[in-house]
């Protein structure tokens, strides 16, 4: 029996397909899970298979978002590397794995900021305190819109 076609806010990743990055078209379909329960999906014009964290630190990575967002606001209150793998129950060396992860991807957004959009540190620092306290105010695909925009620039 062939899969359903619907929209999805999904878009083919292999540079090679003629529906490379484009929105809104019926090509993308599901096809299965991975492991740690990320959704697998399937190009119906090339047959590529990939998954929607191509590009973010979840990329081939076992942990779950929500495992890494506890590792991170455990980084955020200052405590130690060991301190954090104890309270998460991880190894040390994934805690630095992923730490290390996420410097870089903080690193790409901010040089994306400098040095394209021409914004000065102060701004930066602005525009996060904004986007931080207005987080809840947002509707689920503006955020989804904002973190599309930051790995299509990185």
């Amino acid at each position: 029996m062939p899969k359903k076609r619907r929209k999805l806010d999904v878009c083919c990743q292999n540079p090679k397909c003629k529906c490379y990055k484009k929105n809104d078209l019926k090509n993308i379909v599901r096809n299965g899970k991975k492991q740690n329960g990320t959704q697998n999906y399937k190009c119906t014009e090339c047959g590529v298979s990939f998954v929607r964290t191509k590009g973010t630190i979840f990329y081939h990575k076992k942990l779950n978002k929500k495992d890494v967002a506890e590792i991170c606001r455990h980084l955020v209150e200052t405590n130690s590397f060991r301190g954090v793998a104890r309270e998460t129950k991880h190894n040390k060396n994934t805690i630095c794995s992923y730490v290390s992860l996420i410097a870089q991807h903080c690193e790409q957004a901010n040089d994306f900021l400098l040095k394209d959009v021409k914004l000065g540190v102060h701004e930066i620092d602005e525009l996060w305190s904004y986007v931080k306290k207005n987080k809840k105010k947002w509707s689920p695909a503006t955020l989804r819109t904002l973190s599309k925009a930051m790995h299509t620039a990185t």
